[in-house]
């Protein structure tokens, strides 16, 4: 068990370190946290930064072999952390905040047993195989962040884990092209057949008669799952409530956009401009306060 007086003064520089890269590497996710105040702003960095290791050790150039081998030294160093050895600053200010909000260590390895499913990227056959998989990438980190959060209970847990699940399917259509260029398929096979739409088709940037149907089913599902976020909200400290508030309004955004255009996929990435980001963080935010 780590407890939170205990860890190495080095706890600092690693809160400073993940600070900095989630601002410069997340900036819709920087967007969010900012909203929170700073014990938990510094906390969910720390948490992102583990998160991101994980994606980039399966996400990054090499072989298989490569990025297996990368993963494995996370899942050593997530260990060494736990055990009270943390290898260097970012990865103390991890111990730190698992240990002042109670994150349960099981998470992280969920996470990365999600993540590893990448290292072998086949087709999911159906929509209950890919629920499985956002579990494992999204819905934990979705419970990690409630921990920071301050939300208790099955109700709020369930919250969170939907609105990972969308956050999740809204990157998928985002990102369906340069997946697909690199053999990744996540859109259900059965579903992706009955509306005859092929990964080497969306590599290659032709919409098939029925893209935009099949898009539509994905887009409609995603939304399910965002309105999770009211529920969530109420479940949460006053304080606490801007940030997902801020990141699901953004999101969202983004996946309205797709769902309006949806060959905009195949053309390149779909995103908001910053202006419109801001407002609708901000507006987001604003509105959690009655949930």
């Amino acid at each position: 068990m780590i407890e939170p007086d205990d860890v190495d003064t080095g706890v600092e520089a690693g809160y400073d370190a993940c600070q900095a890269e989630t601002r410069l590497a997340a900036r819709n996710f920087w967007l969010g946290i900012r909203l929170l105040p700073p014990d938990r702003r510094r906390a969910l960095a720390a948490v992102y930064c583990f998160c991101r290791r994980s994606d980039d050790a399966v996400d990054g150039d090499g072989s298989g072999v490569d990025r297996a081998r990368r993963l494995a030294a996370v899942r050593a160093d997530l260990e060494r952390t736990l055990a009270g050895e943390p290898p260097d600053p970012r990865w103390t200010a991890l111990a730190d905040a698992t240990a002042r909000f109670t994150i349960p260590a099981g998470l992280y390895r969920d996470l990365l047993d999600g993540v590893a499913r990448d290292l072998d990227p086949g087709p999911f056959p159906s929509w209950e195989a890919l629920r499985a998989y956002c579990h494992g990438v999204a819905g934990v980190v979705g419970l990690m962040g409630l921990r920071i959060f301050g939300g208790l209970g099955r109700e709020a847990e369930r919250a969170a884990e939907e609105i990972g699940y969308a956050l999740q399917l809204t990157n998928i259509l985002r990102d369906l092209r340069e997946d697909a260029q690199r053999a990744r398929w996540y859109l259900p096979i059965e579903e992706s057949a009955r509306f005859g739409v092929t990964r080497e088709a969306v590599a290659a940037g032709q919409a098939e008669p029925g893209f935009d149907a099949l898009v539509a089913v994905f887009a409609e599902r995603a939304r399910g799952f965002y309105a999770a976020g009211p529920r969530l909200y109420a479940r949460l400290p006053r304080s606490t409530r801007p940030c997902p508030a801020a990141l699901v309004g953004v999101y969202r955004g983004v996946l309205e956009r797709i769902a309006a255009r949806p060959q905009a996929v195949l053309a390149g990435r779909v995103g908001l401009a910053p202006a419109r980001k801001l407002a609708r963080g901000l507006a987001a935010a604003a509105a959690s306060m009655w949930a």
